[in-house]
């Protein structure tokens, strides 16, 4: 794999900044198209249940419409990722399942405990997940994660306007699940935001696969140095989803993942550091200016090279690391 070393211009002399960092993957060729898997009766019958349940319509008299196509997968799922966390809860998990040969899934997990609405948080603010577990209703998560979520709405009587019913809640939440067959084939779904009966169809589904996630969900966490496995998990999760940085109610997902990166961060999520440099905006907002401050000392943890040392500001050492750490 190609590495990219970047010269720094410090104290006048050209010398080598320790902000070393691979060159992204190249991408795989996409294997071929998966047969057309549906969810069987059973199982389909289970999550319109669980959909149906939450279900919120906007319309009087409406009810969920929930349809199931080709999943896009093949039989075999060798790969499971789950994301969830809670912004006023300050908290975000990040799981990884791999299968193995006897055909049960290996866990490992980050769990990070940050600031709350109610609570500090502790040093260092994440623990440890590991274990193997069975997950024999992966079917289930298949069809909620691919369902096709809307609404059925009863005929009007003539002569009359449709209502509206609009429902929100102030609860922020983040969930992501991605499901790899053993081609390749990957399908992921995410929500993060606030839930309401507008936004329903693209969340609903993903609680309903929840409960078949369980096993992995709710295993114990423990405090523990990074292991080389969770250092790997964490920088793959952060470069997947450095991308939605500054995505619409991301904000505390993005801050949380840069908190981590001081702790659990390796070469590769240097670029989606950098990102996190500069700040826009005659007032810039709050979680851009911590953000920063945050990215500013996860790159003096991963490069060894402390920029505020030479410069005695945040800004003087934000401008530094963006100098450095960047393709040339």
């Amino acid at each position: 794999m190609r590495a990219l070393l970047v010269l720094a211009i410090i104290g006048g002399d050209a010398a080598a900044a320790p902000c070393e960092y691979p060159a992204p993957p190249a991408a795989p060729a996409p294997p071929a198209a998966a047969s057309c898997h549906r969810p069987p009766p059973a199982t389909a019958r289970t999550v319109t249940a669980a959909i149906a349940k939450g279900f919120e319509p906007e319309h009087p008299g409406g009810k969920a419409k929930i349809e199931y196509g080709c999943d896009g997968l093949g039989d075999g799922i060798r790969e499971i990722v789950v994301e969830t966390g809670s912004g006023h809860g300050g908290t975000l998990s990040l799981w990884r399942a791999r299968r193995a040969g006897d055909g049960r899934y290996d866990v490992i997990g980050i769990a990070y405990r940050g600031d709350s609405m109610i609570a500090d948080a502790k040093e260092p603010p994440f623990e440890l997940v590991t274990g193997t577990v069975a997950l024999p209703d992966l079917a289930r998560v298949r069809a909620a994660i691919t369902a096709t979520i809307g609404e059925d709405d009863p005929p009007l009587p003539p002569g009359t306007i449709a209502g509206i019913t609009a429902s929100f809640s102030s609860n922020d939440f983040h969930v992501l699940i991605r499901l790899v067959d053993d081609d390749g084939r990957a399908v992921e779904r995410r929500f993060t935001g606030y839930g309401s009966n507008m936004d329903q169809g693209k969340y609903l589904g993903l609680r309903a696969a929840e409960p078949a996630l369980a096993p992995i969900t709710s295993l114990a966490s423990a405090p523990g140095a990074p292991t080389a496995e969770a250092r790997a998990l964490f920088a793959e999760r952060f470069v997947a989803a450095a991308p939605a940085f500054d995505d619409e109610f991301y904000w505390w997902v993005k801050e949380d993942f840069v908190t981590l990166a001081r702790y659990l961060g390796t070469p590769p999520v240097i670029p989606g550091l950098v990102t996190r440099l500069r700040v826009t905006g005659k007032k810039p907002d709050r979680s851009q200016v911590d953000t920063r401050k945050a990215a500013i000392a996860a790159l003096a943890a991963i490069t060894g090279w402390d920029a505020r040392r030479d410069t005695g500001t945040v800004d003087a050492a934000a401008a530094r690391y963006l100098a450095a750490c960047h393709e040339r």
